[in-house]
């Protein structure tokens, strides 16, 4: 588990709350529970499909969803549209239309992502998953709420990460999700960032190894991500994507894991970060450069 997730989780009492977990394949629900019962979450209900959720969720009314997009039957997002529509039109099989909704799926296309946020999930963990991916989901959505919306075009989470304190026009209200075009656009890449940077780590575990054409597909994809973020003016992220790009540039197929597992981690970081928490953005950025540092002396002493 990560440190941050593990102090977010610390300030709330985890074993008073009650998990459902929506999911079709019996080892991976297996697998999740027991990822849960190690985070200190006691009261877990299974569930097989979204049919099964649906008769449970009443006589449990949980405080939290872990739920599979693609499942027999009613798929995840249908589920989640349910839900949220009960926000509106009341519906006795769902007490609690607000649930934070973890969604779990193997999709990380842009597209997909939108999809999921418009239909109203909170976060969305790719799989395969790691431990802290989807611990870290967990402690977002339970210790860092967002303002619930209902409105004509959207029911859901504010589909906005942080407040925009310097937008002062017209349309300026707090639990606004489309205070402009710009804005919209800049959120919408901020949250899907780190989805495609899971996808990336999914698809070097698929292919077991750091051969060219992952790394090649990496650069790429990191290439894009420093585009838009400076487009966006996050000049610390520009950074930080920029030293992941120069980092699997110079070590080829030698390039670590662990090396690009932390640039991952600091990336998520970064975009998560609020402005007023710029000291330790450039902390984050300090430490990326020691390593990548480090891990070239080491290659040339060698």
């Amino acid at each position: 588990m990560s440190t941050e997730a593990f102090a977010l989780l610390s300030k709330i009492n985890v074993a008073s709350m009650t998990v459902m977990v929506v999911e079709d394949n019996d080892g991976l629900r297996r697998m999740v529970t027991e990822v849960l019962r190690s985070a200190g979450f006691l009261q877990i209900v299974p569930a097989r499909d979204a049919e099964e959720a649906i008769d449970l969720l009443k006589a449990h009314n949980p405080d939290i969803m872990v739920l599979d997009w693609n499942m027999p039957g009613l798929s995840g997002l249908e589920l989640t549209q349910l839900l949220r529509r009960a926000a509106v039109s009341e519906d006795p099989r769902f007490p609690n239309p607000r649930i934070p909704i973890l969604m779990l799926t193997s999709r990380h296309r842009s597209r997909d992502v939108t999809e999921a946020r418009n239909a109203g999930v909170n976060e969305f963990i790719i799989k395969p998953f790691s431990t802290r991916s989807l611990i870290r989901g967990l402690a977002s959505a339970l210790c860092r709420p967002r303002p619930f919306i209902v409105s004509a075009n959207y029911v859901g989470p504010c589909r906005r990460r942080h407040k925009d304190a310097g937008y002062q026009g017209l349309l300026r209200r707090a639990d606004d999700v489309e205070a402009a075009a710009d804005r919209h656009f800049k959120t919408l890449f901020q949250e899907t960032l780190s989805v495609e940077l899971e996808g990336l780590r999914a698809l070097m575990s698929s292919r077991n190894g750091l051969h060219r054409e992952t790394l090649d597909y990496m650069v790429e994809r990191v290439t894009q991500s420093e585009t838009a973020a400076v487009k966006y003016r996050q000049k610390l992220l520009t950074e930080a994507t920029r030293s992941l790009k120069e980092y699997v540039a110079y070590f080829g197929e030698d390039t670590e894991p662990e090396v690009l597992d932390v640039h991952l981690d600091s990336i998520r970081r970064l975009n998560d970060l609020r402005n007023e928490e710029l000291p330790e953005a450039m902390a984050i950025i300090r430490q990326l450069e020691a390593l990548v540092s480090k891990r070239k002396r080491k290659r040339l002493s060698a």
